[in-house]
């Protein structure tokens, strides 16, 4: 027999004990992860005859570990056809990673997913992100039930984050308080990192939250926040002069925008959320501040918020050194009854400036019904994830208000899910019971996934593999510890849509902005997937929420795995955006391709409509996807009027159910000059560069489009753009 090199670098004499042995140690997770035994010795002792058998007919000079390790799962997987079970022993012993060849094209910056994700730009970090990721991706895959991960490898379902499905949950809005209070730990323990006490000067409060939000991205995939960011922080704004409340705006746009340490070095994925005055809730609470709770109360420092909220919004307007916007944090504007009157105006028309000039803010609109204004609280995450509490929902609601005993607000997402609309229809073939049938399982089909992820979850916390979320520092009053960090019992499932306008233009042979039976059709089905939403939540125990997701890879995914599959892609062909000829060119070979499904419940961007009826079709969506929604206004090349940009917002929060919107202007900023001008321009026109670059809007941040997939990148190209 031939001698064996093995995986750690060694070469030993075959002993096919050591295949009994593997068989028995590695599908001993058969048990923990799916619940079935191990394999018996019985059958390791004749799967182990069986590949010795083999390599005896091949006579090789020598054989490697992974060369046995496939050659026993290949007899796994023959014997599987009697024995099922061994499917899965298949699965447990699969080496995960990557070829050679695929890893080395990761290492010059191209290859696996390299675009997949617009915030990361290449560097080393990105190199070995990618790397970890494929492994990671094919491992939770392989430990997750088949028919799950088929479904997401045909494409009828998206699981999001998939590289760190086992890791950690999504995203995260944090109270700032309870780091006002306690402190920081970074790590969460205190014995890597230094440890500080609860702030007491203003320059550590504002870099206490940048690091907040930087440890935070540790332990969770995706967007990291504060909730009434001005308003927690403005008691350490009193008696300043305005100039150093500028300066310490300034510290926390730079802090978080060169923070560049995140997930294979990308920045934070932050965002704010930016009341300009004292919400009435919140007016006779106590503030927490350096340790202490109360006796003063928030209401006591409108001033303090608007001077605040002043200085963050100039700072954002004026943009870094070179004129170009704060990708990071995003800037939620919150947008309430109390705030649409004449003494904040000046305040808005601010806004609004930095609207015409970047596009860049967003606007957290309470005023709609469903958004609960005055009975709770709400935020907006991440890529327009809605997070919500009130004392109908949290028993503890009001405990947590007053920060009674370190209780506070914690409120995020665990997972999401998006489910390939289109397909729905492909599938219904004009039939509605059939359409709302297969939505029905494509939901089922994402619990399932939910309750992988829950035992994921469960046993990371039993590791303590998530420290900075589950810390529980020590009063530093009284010396008992406090509350977790993060309440993971308040987190949600996500259940997202994706490709709305292209199911109904399927079903009905009408695009969402082409005919009312078309927005009845949506109407009608996320009605229906709402209520089967709630029972669902029920049977499973979990908090779940129908959403639109930003998907700015999923949708050109979704898009390409319809066109290249047999059952799918004549129907795809009728609907899909983008360059389709182009696509079909090259779709044998190639994943990046300029195609893609509207994103969510969106009317196709290119739909040359009046802007008030794209704003009458989106809006009716947004009471009905309870996990978040965002309405897109895209700004033309022209200045912009700040004056009829304020008057625009005012008619979007009072008229419409839009709970969540943007304007998108585009910008090119030229390397040559460092100037940024907008619109999408070939040559600088300050310098007559053509060295520039295009930054715009992906899908919930701004970024530079050289990261953005063909896909998204086509979608730019098309969008229908407004003046105003």
């Amino acid at each position: 027999m031939p001698m064996v090199r093995t995986t750690d670098g060694y070469l030993i004499p075959w002993d096919k004990t050591m295949i009994i042995e593997q068989l028995e140690r590695e599908t001993q997770l058969a048990t923990t992860v799916f619940g079935l035994s191990p394999i018996s010795g019985g059958y390791a002792e004749k799967i182990s005859d069986e590949v010795e058998r083999r390599v005896r007919l091949s006579k090789p000079k020598f054989v490697s570990g992974p060369m046995l390790r496939e050659m026993t799962n290949n007899v796994l997987m023959e014997w599987s056809e009697e024995k099922p079970e061994f499917g899965i022993y298949r699965n447990l012993l699969t080496r995960v990673g990557a070829p050679v060849y695929d890893a080395y094209q990761i290492d010059t910056g191209n290859g696996y997913e390299a675009k997949e994700n617009a915030n990361l730009q290449p560097n080393p970090e990105t190199v070995h992100k990618k790397k970890a990721d494929r492994l990671s991706k094919e491992e939770y895959l392989l430990l997750m039930p088949p028919k799950l991960a088929t479904a997401h490898h045909q494409g009828d379902i998206h699981i999001h984050t998939l590289e760190y499905f086992g890791s950690r949950p999504f995203c995260q809005d944090w109270d700032l308080r309870y780091f006002l209070y306690y402190g920081l730990l970074p790590d969460g323990k205190g014995f890597q990192s230094s440890v500080a006490g609860p702030a007491k000067q203003p320059e550590v409060a504002i870099l206490h939250s940048v690091k907040v939000l930087a440890a935070g991205q540790t332990n969770f995939s995706g967007g990291q926040g504060f909730m009434y960011y001005t308003l927690f922080l403005a008691p350490f704004m009193r008696g300043l002069p305005y100039s150093r409340v500028k300066q310490l705006a300034q510290m926390m746009f730079y802090e978080l925008t060169q923070t560049y340490v995140t997930r294979g070095g990308q920045l934070v994925f932050s965002n704010i959320q930016l009341p300009m005055g004292v919400p009435d809730i919140w007016r006779d609470v106590p503030v927490v501040m350096k340790g202490k709770v109360g006796p003063d109360v928030y209401g006591n420092y409108e001033d303090e918020v608007q001077t605040f909220f002043r200085a963050v919004t100039e700072v954002a307007l004026e943009g870094d050194h070179w004129g170009k916007p704060f990708n990071f944090p995003k800037n939620e504007n919150y947008v309430s009854p109390e705030f649409f009157k004449p003494e904040y105006d000046d305040l808005w028309m601010l806004v609004h400036e930095s609207v015409a000039k970047f596009g860049a803010p967003y606007f957290d609109n309470m005023l709609p019904a469903y958004r609960g204004y005055g009975k709770g609280i709400s935020c907006y995450q991440c890529c327009a994830y809605q997070f919500s509490a009130s004392p109908e929902t949290d028993p503890a609601f009001m405990e947590k208000l007053y920060f009674d005993e370190g209780q506070h607000f914690s409120m995020g997402g665990w997972q999401v899910v998006s489910i390939n609309m289109p397909r729905l229809a492909y599938r219904a073939k004009g039939d509605y019971d059939r359409l709302l049938a297969v939505a029905k399982e494509n939901m089922r089909q994402a619990v399932e996934v939910f309750k992988a992820k829950r035992k994921w979850m469960e046993l990371s916390m039993k590791n303590n593999m998530i420290p900075f979320a589950t810390q529980r520092p020590r009063d530093p009053r009284t010396g008992r510890r406090a509350p977790p960090a993060v309440d993971f019992g308040e987190l949600v499932y996500v259940i997202g849509v994706v490709g709305m306008n292209e199911m109904v233009q399927f079903f009905t042979e009408s695009q969402l902005h082409e005919s009312e039976d078309a927005v009845r059709l949506a109407l009608r089905l996320l009605l229906d997937m709402e209520k089967y939403r709630r029972g669902l939540e029920m049977k499973s125990g979990m908090k779940i929420m129908l959403a639109r997701t930003p998907a700015e890879s999923t949708v050109q995914t979704f898009a390409i795995k319809d066109l290249v599959s047999p059952r799918f892609r004549e129907d795809a062909r009728s609907v899909v955006k983008g360059d389709l000829e182009q696509t079909l060119a090259h779709v044998k070979g190639r994943r990046d391709l300029p195609v893609y499904y509207s994103n969510g419940t969106h009317t196709y961007v290119g739909a040359n409509i009046p802007f008030g009826r794209k704003l009458d079709i989106e809006h009716k969506f947004f009471p009905i996807l309870s996990g978040g929604n965002i309405f897109h206004a895209w700004l033309g090349e022209a200045y912009s009027d700040p004056e009829a940009l304020y008057k625009l917002t005012q008619r979007i929060a009072r008229h419409s159910q839009i709970g969540y919107f943007c304007y998108t202007k585009d910008l090119t900023i030229c390397s040559a000059c460092n100037s940024t001008s907008a619109g999408l321009l070939d040559v600088c026109p300050s310098c007559g560069s053509s060295t520039v670059r295009w930054w715009s809007r992906i899908t919930g941040y701004y970024s530079d489009v050289t990261g953005w997939n063909a896909g998204k990148l086509q979608e730019l190209q098309e969008r229908y753009r407004m003046s105003v």
